[in-house]
């Protein structure tokens, strides 16, 4: 009876051709190009492409002069008829009139077209540049992870490698991150931390595949490096995770832990009912805090103003009790 009941509440299960998806997983595909493509587009912080940041500079040196050339050309024009034809300055249609009668040459018409198409051609190019510099540069942990899986798999012939060498070139397609340095930092130790415990653990338990790094791959990222998932390719979805769970216990430990020190300084001889309140606020707080970092996509100065103002409204509460 209890087992019929239950088996009405029980979740369906899917038909395959709705559960069915289809990939590239990476041994799957020819080395070279296209394995390269698959590598780069699997996971965001290995999206690394040049930004051409020296050929860029180059391209708006050389449209910054004619430009200036074109501006002091209008100058010295502009001078001329000042002294020779005024009214051409003080009407448009004068001006345009006056220069259809003469036939070739470079009148103003000519030179501000000019100065319109090139113009707006270098305020593409200055705002494409300026786009490009503000994306994040790839961090030394997915660089050389990445010159590894070259160094292992070699798709391309060593003379088409140049890309992968310009370094300080390089940008990566990841979203930024208000903490990139500190994201760095977590990486990097996770991978240090959990290789050489992964380490013991294969000796110890006799096991083909390090346990712990797999918890920082999705299965979906596991399934498609295939045989190269234990190479230190991490999903960055987890590490945003882990991240923010320790951003939570800073904002923890910068919001409660200096109240509780300072209660205790300021009432040395007072019971501790005080204090464990202070404690419970904080437990909340730091649940607060990784739930909003967790479930939400707000940014770090936004979970630590939101964690400030819940501080502040327990602690109003804390204090409206006690008197």
């Amino acid at each position: 009876m209890m087992g019929r009941i239950m088996k009405r509440f029980r979740a369906q299960s899917e038909p395959d051709g709705v559960l069915e998806t289809r990939d590239r997983p990476l041994n799957d595909v020819p080395n070279g190009y296209p394995r390269l493509a698959v590598f780069q587009s699997f996971e965001p912080s290995y999206s690394l492409y040049r930004g051409f940041s020296y050929l860029h500079s180059r391209l708006l040196l050389d449209m910054q002069e004619e430009l200036t050339t074109l501006e002091k050309e209008l100058d010295d024009l502009d001078w001329d008829d000042a002294d020779f034809d005024p009214a051409r300055h003080r009407s448009r249609e004068v001006d345009v009139e006056r220069a259809a009668l003469v036939e070739g040459g470079r009148n103003r018409r000519v030179i501000m077209s000019e100065i319109k198409a090139k113009l707006a051609e270098y305020d593409g190019l200055l705002m494409n540049a300026c786009a490009i510099r503000a994306f994040q540069k790839p961090s030394t942990r997915v660089y050389t992870n990445m010159r590894r899986w070259h160094y292992n798999n070699q798709p391309l012939m060593d003379l088409e490698t140049d890309t992968i060498r310009t370094k300080d070139d390089l940008v990566t397609l990841r979203n930024g991150r208000e903490l990139a340095r500190f994201d760095a930092w977590v990486e990097s130790s996770l991978e240090s931390l959990l290789g050489r415990l992964d380490y013991w653990l294969k000796i110890l338990f006799r096991l083909n595949r390090p346990p712990l790094v797999r918890l920082l791959q999705t299965p979906e990222l596991r399934r498609l490096l295939g045989n190269d998932s234990e190479v230190g390719f991490y999903s960055s979805s987890r590490i945003d995770k882990v991240v923010s769970v320790l951003v939570s216990f800073i904002i923890f430990i910068l919001l409660v832990l200096p109240l509780v020190a300072i209660y205790r300084l300021t009432h040395p001889y007072t019971d501790s009912s005080m204090v464990r309140s202070l404690c419970v606020l904080g437990s909340f707080a730091l649940i607060f805090s990784a739930t909003i970092s967790i479930i939400t996509k707000a940014t770090r100065q936004e979970v630590f103003a939101a964690s400030a103002g819940y501080c502040a409204i327990l602690l109003v509460f804390i204090s409206g009790s006690g008197t």
